[in-house]
């Protein structure tokens, strides 16, 4: 932005639809569909002139994101996914998921039970959401990812 020059980012496929954007110090990060699947979404992200175009979170195969929503700080994305079902259930209401900018860590950022949704980059991995899990809406923050949840 500071240059006031516009760029065309690259594809690697051919996208049926794009979702979010962010941008940070290093990077422009997006969410991508090219594959006709159950709705899955890579995690895609390139320098801001377009070079190092990579996936950091596939749209297919184990740990692909049902993915709809992202923020992103210089250290960390969150992405907002929600697996689609026919009924509300833990397993399938919006969870919280970081990932470090190369995509060698992907952990929840809260293993709560309930929704967890509408968050924000606060710097470093710090994330701000609204997290439904007490059955009330509430206001949360966490500084760094939970992990594994088991």
């Amino acid at each position: 932005m500071t240059t006031g020059k516009t760029k065309l980012l690259p594809q690697s496929g051919t996208p049926q639809a794009l979702g979010q954007t962010a941008v940070t110090k290093d990077s422009v990060v997006w969410l991508v569909d090219e594959v006709e699947d159950q709705g899955q979404m890579a995690v895609r992200r390139s320098a801001p002139d377009g070079t190092g175009l990579k996936d950091i979170s596939p749209e297919t195969g184990d740990g692909a994101l049902f993915a709809y929503d992202l923020t992103a700080s210089d250290e960390a994305l969150t992405v907002t996914a929600q697996t689609p079902d026919t009924a509300y259930r833990n397993e399938t209401l919006p969870k919280l998921w970081q990932l470090t900018p190369d995509g060698s860590r992907v952990q929840r950022v809260s293993c709560n039970r309930g929704e967890q949704s509408s968050a924000a980059a606060d710097g470093g991995r710090r994330v701000v959401w609204i997290d439904g899990t007490t059955g009330w809406t509430d206001l949360v923050t966490r500084e760094r990812p939970a992990g594994n949840c088991g």
